[in-house]
């Protein structure tokens, strides 16, 4: 016995697909985020930065015979009571040892007269920001412009950025998880009505088959709803089709099982062969009716329109099906001294969507109904021709035919005519218009001309 896989959930795979695309949006956020706060922070503290390198620009003047550098006391502010952050200075001509400050701190690639220029740098060992100003000193005596560089570390700056970075991550990582929980009740509340369509499928009876309402249901459901009601349906006609037929198959093949029964016990009975042959020949008639009752009934059942054709539909030649159908049964003719004959060349556009089998049996039922009815030395005719409106089958006989009055009823099963005195079961024309309803067709009874019947069979061209 192979076990059974697990049913994949629907709130667990909507779980995942949520989980994984919204982490992906946190990460992707986050990277922005990080990017935006440190953007803010330095240029808040970039100006901090630029209004202390000016300050520093500003008191620095030359004399006839030397540069001044006078820092001023509010340069140095970055030096605050408590801060984290170590500042470093450097005034001096480019290329020259420093003037005053620390030598050797990172200079900017580029710089321009009066513009600040600020960028990232490491200075024995530690990070720095710092901010780079060449001033001129416009005096001929010293026709180089001093570098004035001021730099500080970053903690502070790193401070302010993990502050605005896990505030602004934190808020969305919050937003996600709620979002993510709605989403999740949201979808236990969605699949409620399926999970009680499930339980009251479960409940049900089991002969219980009868549609399913839907006024409850969630309009996504409903196709849903609507295929398992269609193929209950389908169900129930198979079902109501099957139990027709056992019924059918009892009751019809009771009484002759009986007679069987009967000439055989008969039969048994009998001491001498001559006295046991008509006994042996009537059992032998009698069996021969209930094969051929047997044989009705299964082509019945099996042409019913309830279960559809059971093979792909095949493109077939009906007119040849026909030839060919007349010409097996020709020994059954010749028996009652009929003419049948067949109409039509070989037409390859009298082609049909349908089983073979079936259609045979179709055109079988109706020639060796044409010949139970007809008298001795009577005609028989079949035809195919093709017409606008699809391929047309015809059967002609100049029997007894049958009143207008009774022409529904023989499509019943088991219905024979009052005056009918020839052996049957009532099954051939019910087995026809069942072959015929299965093939999209449509069948009708008329007066052939002359006397007698004329059955028209139309069916959708291939």
């Amino acid at each position: 016995m192979r076990s059974r896989l697990p049913a994949k959930s629907l709130k667990r795979g909507l779980a995942v697909w949520l989980v994984g695309v919204l982490s992906t949006l946190l990460l992707v956020d986050a990277w922005y985020s990080y990017r935006d706060a440190l953007a803010a922070a330095n240029q808040a503290y970039d100006r901090s930065l630029s209004a202390s390198l000016k300050g520093i620009a500003e008191r620095i003047y030359a004399t006839d015979s030397e540069v001044v550098v006078d820092i001023p006391y509010s340069a140095l502010e970055l030096f605050e009571a408590g801060s984290s952050d170590r500042v470093f200075y450097s005034v001096g001509h480019p290329g020259d040892e420093a003037i005053t400050g620390y030598e050797g701190l990172p200079a900017p690639a580029s710089l321009k007269p009066n513009v600040a220029v600020f960028y990232d740098g490491t200075y024995k060992g530690h990070t720095l920001r710092l901010g780079a100003m060449l001033k001129p000193l416009y005096r001929t005596e010293f026709p180089r412009p001093v570098l004035v560089i001021l730099g500080e570390t970053t903690n502070s700056r790193q401070e302010v950025v993990q502050t605005l970075f896990f505030g602004e991550v934190g808020r969305k990582a919050l937003l996600i998880v709620v979002a993510l929980s709605v989403a999740l009740l949201a979808t236990r509340q969605a699949v409620k009505p399926v999970e009680r369509l499930g339980q009251g499928i479960r409940n049900r009876p089991d002969d219980d088959l009868t549609p399913i309402q839907s006024d409850d249901l969630p309009r996504e459901v409903v196709p849903l709803v609507d295929a398992i009601n269609l193929h209950m349906d389908r169900i129930e006609r198979m079902v109501e089709a099957r139990r027709r037929f056992i019924a059918d198959a009892a009751h019809q093949l009771r009484t002759p099982l009986a007679v069987l029964n009967t000439q055989a016990e008969y039969a048994l009975r009998q001491s001498e062969v001559d006295e046991m042959r008509p006994a042996v020949e009537a059992f032998h008639n009698s069996l021969g009716s209930a094969i051929r009752l047997t044989n009705q009934l299964l082509s019945l059942s099996r042409a019913e329109p309830v279960n559809g054709l059971v093979a792909p539909p095949q493109t077939v030649d009906l007119a040849v099906v026909a030839r060919d159908t007349v010409v097996e049964l020709l020994p059954l003719a010749v028996r009652k001294q009929i003419d049948l004959g067949y109409e039509g060349g070989g037409d390859s556009m009298a082609t049909v969507s349908g089983q073979m089998v079936l259609l045979r049996e179709m055109i079988a039922n109706l020639i060796d109904n044409a010949l139970r009815y007809t008298p001795e030395g009577g005609l028989v005719t079949v035809a195919v021709s093709r017409r606008e409106d699809g391929v047309v089958l015809i059967v002609r006989d100049n029997g007894p035919g049958i009143p207008e009055a009774q022409r529904q009823n023989v499509f019943l099963r088991f219905f024979r005519l009052e005056t009918a005195d020839t052996l049957g079961s009532g099954l051939g024309l019910s087995i026809v218009r069942e072959i015929v309803l299965a093939h999209g067709g449509e069948i009708a009874l008329d007066d052939a001309a002359g006397g007698g019947l004329l059955v028209t069979i139309r069916l959708p061209a291939a």
